[in-house]
């Protein structure tokens, strides 16, 4: 017979009590564990957080760094001059009788032969076929002024151009197309840039008066509106001056007009070549300025002179055609005769030949005797 000896209950409660320590334990070890892990990860965080801030104070502080040598950079170059402050100020309400409608515009008869005007003078063409377009084209305004503060208005609406070699432009010392815009007296020369009565800007930026030339001003060319301000008031600051001005904005710096010029009529002058002109007299400008100026056809009659009507004979123009003989005396003729009625225009070999010459041709020096037929 066998016998077998249960347990006693003392043992089992050992077993089971032993049992669930080893669990117990097991399980504090993996809680453990979990805690290490997330304080491992909290370390990873924090650590890779600093690194972070370090990167970000780094690129400030080379940011920083930078800026204090751009800053030293800036400091070290000198500064561009500030532009100078508009001095010209609003022109006040002229209550003045104004000249009269249709009287200002620039005047055909005190012009060279090559000027065609065209819709009522708005427009200024020039002939090109035949080698005039070698030579310059001028007209004077038919008002003079004597005090105040006008402008007009300019337009290169169209520019010529003629297919040449290059040994027919070796000759020739001004650019293919030209707009001079000045001064000019009564009775001298109809070119501006030519004697000492007169003075202009033009659309190469050069300052002329006489033998004296500088560059004032900025180039300008086709299709944008420049504005030539006379300013003759001396209650200025600008007083006695010039300016140019390019789609109502300043390209030229009150420019001074000589001191010979002043106390007699200044009649507005344009020069030009090889290009057509819009022209604009008033009254209301197509580029406003900053301030306001008077346009010319809208001067005080106190402040202009208005050129005498031409002389005609019952309406009709006049040709004069001299005969004499060569090396007889003939020009000196021609010349007392142009002295006593300056409304005549001599048309000749000699005045073609002094036309090219101050249209900028190199003058012949080969040595020979010419005569004047």
């Amino acid at each position: 017979q066998i016998c077998f000896k249960q347990p006693s209950a003392l043992a089992t409660r050992s077993a089971v009590v032993g049992k669930r320590g080893t669990m117990a334990a097991e399980q504090k070890d993996v809680e453990m564990k979990a805690e290490e892990e997330k304080v491992d990860e909290k370390i990873e965080e924090t650590t890779e957080a600093t690194a972070e801030e370090k990167a970000v104070e780094k690129a400030k502080e080379e940011e920083e760094e930078e800026e204090t040598k751009e800053d030293a950079t800036v400091a070290s170059k000198p500064k561009a001059p500030e532009k100078p402050k508009e001095k010209e100020e609003d022109a006040p309400d002229e209550t003045r009788p104004k000249v009269s409608t249709g009287s200002v515009g620039f005047n055909t008869e005190d012009s060279t032969l090559n000027v065609l005007p065209c819709h009522g003078g708005k427009l200024l063409m020039t002939l090109s076929q035949g080698g005039f377009h070698y030579l310059l084209a001028s007209t004077r305004a038919s008002v003079g002024l004597t005090s105040g503060r006008y402008m007009f208005e300019v337009k290169v609406i169209e520019s010529h151009v003629r297919q040449e070699t290059p040994a027919q432009n070796t000759r020739i010392s001004t650019p293919k197309h030209l707009v001079r815009l000045g001064l000019s007296r009564a009775g001298s020369s109809i070119f501006l840039a030519d004697g000492e009565e007169n003075v202009s800007i033009d659309s190469e930026g050069f300052y002329q008066e006489g033998k004296n030339k500088k560059k004032v001003s900025q180039k300008w060319g086709a299709s944008v509106s420049v504005a030539f301000l006379i300013n003759l008031d001396s209650g200025s600051p600008n007083a006695n001056t010039i300016s140019l001005f390019r789609e109502g904005v300043r390209i030229c710096e009150p420019q001074p007009i000589p001191e010979n010029l002043l106390g007699k009529p200044l009649y507005p002058t344009i020069t030009y070549k090889n290009v057509t002109l819009q022209v604009n007299t008033g009254p209301v400008p197509q580029a406003p300025l900053s301030f306001k100026c008077n346009m010319l056809s809208e001067a005080a009659e106190a402040d202009v002179e208005i050129a005498p009507a031409p002389k005609t004979c019952d309406g009709k123009y006049e040709v004069v055609m001299p005969v004499g003989l060569p090396e007889q005396g003939f020009f000196d003729w021609v010349d007392a005769f142009v002295e006593a009625n300056p409304h005549f225009v001599e048309l000749s070999d000699r005045k073609i030949l002094e036309w090219a010459a101050k249209s900028g041709f190199w003058e012949n020096k080969t040595p020979g005797v010419f005569l004047n037929d």
